[in-house]
């Protein structure tokens, strides 16, 4: 049963309130990163310079994944629940939060601050691209048009390959 408009806002509402933890997390690395540049251990050498590209690109693959997941919206058990777009929601938002992560930890192996403020763009950047906004929970949580259901359409498609003889479409 879809929820109604009014249990959508007052759930959508609650959790933008909660999800401001994941933002804070990102001033939060801002600080740690200033204390790590001024302690003793940052003028040493450090390494990881091969390792850096793949962390910039595991970073910046979470964002695109969660650009995907969030086109993709709430599918499978639950879906069109609020429980279903929470959950969503916050894995959108920790895909955001992921590239700043990424860039803290791999600017104490590099020593370079450069690495940490590119991932901090990426990540901001990610959060505006993935913040679930009300209108993505007004969708998630619509019910599908009619004829659009992939299951509907999978089960027709495999029945008539099966009619037409092509064998079992399993």
């Amino acid at each position: 049963m879809t929820p109604d408009i009014e249990a959508i806002r007052i759930a959508y509402l609650a959790w933008v309130r909660r999800s401001t933890v994941p933002g804070a997390a990102l001033v939060l690395l801002i600080a740690a990163e200033q204390i790590a540049v001024g302690a003793g251990f940052w003028g040493a050498p450090g390494g990881g310079e091969s390792l850096r590209y793949l962390f910039w690109a595991a970073a910046v693959a979470g964002a695109f994944l969660g650009r995907g997941l969030k086109q993709r919206g709430t599918h499978g058990e639950g879906a069109g629940t609020i429980t279903a777009a929470v959950s969503l929601s916050w894995t959108l938002v920790l895909l955001a939060v992921l590239p700043a992560v990424v860039g803290f930890v791999l600017s104490l192996m590099t020593r370079s601050v450069l690495d940490f403020f590119t991932m901090l763009l990426v990540s901001l950047g990610a959060y505006v691209v993935l913040f679930p906004r009300y209108k993505d929970w007004l969708l998630w949580l619509s019910p599908p048009a009619a004829g659009t259901d992939t299951a509907d359409t999978a089960d027709t498609t495999d029945a008539a390959r099966v009619a037409n003889g092509a064998g079992d479409a399993r």
